[in-house]
């Protein structure tokens, strides 16, 4: 059986493994940040970006759309 967390505890838990401090959305009720991770199929990171900043976003698409284009992502399981 899953423990049940309290909401600070969880928050202190995210802290502590996230770069950026956590903010709080007032419609959701979640925890995030703004940075996103691209991972291939073989489960390599190959990026890291800001999805606060304009440029960085430009980026995270345009490294997908080449992710896409590569033949080892195709047939990877």
């Amino acid at each position: 059986m899953a423990a049940k967390w309290q909401k600070e505890e969880i928050y202190t838990l995210s802290k502590s493994y996230l770069v950026t401090t956590p903010k709080e959305d007032e419609k959701e009720k979640f925890i995030h940040d703004g940075f996103f991770i691209l991972i291939d199929k073989q489960k390599r990171i190959r990026g890291f970006y800001d999805g606060t900043v304009t440029e960085q976003v430009t980026n995270l698409i345009a490294d997908i759309k080449k992710l896409k284009t590569e033949p080892d992502q195709a047939s990877a399981k």
